[in-house]
């Protein structure tokens, strides 16, 4: 049986295949297999767009610093991921039930919401024989973010809510610290390792400025 590692980039996704007991080789080597294999992948997230499906992969709409993450938002919370709600294969979407545990920015009312992000876990990811690395990492159960989220509405569902700038917008929380979940993005909005209430303090500061 051979394994697959996928990583999806900002513009392409790229397929390595190979052998389950092979050793850890170079980019450069796996690059230069005769198994490797490229798939293109074109994602968007304008400033203005409401929820709707398909892929994400570079985005159409850079957020600068944590003020315009705030501007574009109707909520930012510290949630908790429940449970997959459902997935859609065809849209390549996954959607997520969660609670809120610290309402940050928005009315107050809602305790638990749905949240919608692009991309959906392959049945090989389950059993371990397929890694997918993400520009933005498919949530988990029990793992906890601070999320700057936009609007949207699905037939099926109703009102849900889906992050400012895919990724930009949505920091993991790691015991006592924030972390953003695409390191390798350079802008102001990212942080490594901030202290998780000193990094709400700031949001609440932001939120209060613009009221």
């Amino acid at each position: 049986m051979k394994c697959v590692k996928v990583i999806v980039g900002s513009i392409a996704t790229v397929v390595f295949l190979a052998g389950c007991s092979s050793a850890p080789s170079q980019l450069s080597r796996e690059k230069t297999t005769s198994t490797t294999e490229q798939i293109s992948v074109a994602r968007s997230d304008p400033k203005s767009q409401s929820v709707s499906g398909g892929s994400s992969g570079s985005l159409a709409y850079s957020y600068e610093s944590l003020e315009e993450l705030e501007a574009a938002s109707v909520v930012i919370a510290e949630v908790e991921i429940k449970d997959i709600h459902s997935e859609d294969v065809e849209k390549d979407s996954t959607l997520y039930n969660a609670a809120i545990i610290d309402l940050l920015k928005g009315n107050g009312e809602e305790k638990g919401i749905i949240l919608k992000q692009v991309g959906v876990e392959e049945a090989r990811e389950k059993t371990g024989d397929l890694t997918i690395q993400r520009d933005n990492p498919l949530m988990k159960p029990d793992e906890r973010y601070i999320l700057f989220l936009k609007a949207g509405q699905k037939a099926e569902v109703g009102p849900l809510y889906y992050v400012a700038g895919e990724y930009q917008g949505k920091f993991e929380i790691r015991g006592d610290q924030v972390f953003s979940v695409n390191q390798q993005e350079q802008t102001k909005a990212m942080v490594a390792g901030q202290d998780l209430i000193s990094f709400k303090e700031e949001i609440k500061h932001i939120v209060s400025v613009k009221q």
